[in-house]
């Protein structure tokens, strides 16, 4: 009971973040630099109240606090999440707002290389389909957090393993340190 009160009072905790975070798109940029996106090009910005690394941190914490609940395909509560239900519940707790399924999570944010990932990159993952059918967060030092599959929980995972890196597609950023890197594509 205690851990349904906490994880409830995490949930609604959440809003200090949201009002301090906007959300940034820009079409210019999108056919300028990003013309191998199909769809509009979306990132979060950060204001100068709350760091992107401070939101970052926050994300994995959040994240962290999900493990072990039960995987279930199209589950979206504490009683059974899939990857996406569960990737777009951790970014809602802080105030960030992503589409449902890893197909479509994967339209926003930032490319970024497998070297410079940092916590709360999303990556993606081609399992049951030829576009994105799996995502989790990157934690840091090599491994993610995800809903795995039928049987298993949210739990951390070695990215390096082969059945990752077989099915490894990309990986997005949706926080920008500064709105130079929308434009040069820097970091």
């Amino acid at each position: 009971m205690r851990l349904i009160i906490l994880f409830i009072g995490i949930l609604f905790s959440v809003s200090a973040f949201s009002k301090d975070i906007k959300i940034f798109e820009n079409d210019y940029y999108n056919s300028l630099k990003f013309k191998y996106e199909k769809k509009r090009y979306m990132a979060v910005m950060v204001d100068d109240g709350i760091p992107a690394p401070d939101i970052q941190r926050s994300i994995v914490d959040f994240a962290i606090g999900l493990l072990g609940i039960q995987y279930r395909f199209g589950g979206e509560t504490i009683w059974g999440m899939d990857c996406s239900a569960f990737v777009q519940k951790v970014y809602a707790m802080a105030g960030i707002y992503l589409p449902r399924t890893a197909r479509y999570q994967a339209e926003y944010g930032m490319y970024v290389s497998r070297e410079d990932l940092k916590p709360g990159d999303l990556l993606f993952f081609r399992t049951y389909a030829r576009f994105p059918s799996h995502v989790g967060i990157y934690v840091g030092e090599g491994k993610m957090i995800h809903a795995s599959s039928a049987g298993k929980r949210i739990m951390i995972s070695d990215i390096d393993k082969d059945y990752y890196l077989r099915r490894f597609l990309f990986a997005k950023r949706l926080f920008l340190y500064d709105p130079e890197e929308m434009i040069s594509g820097e970091k």
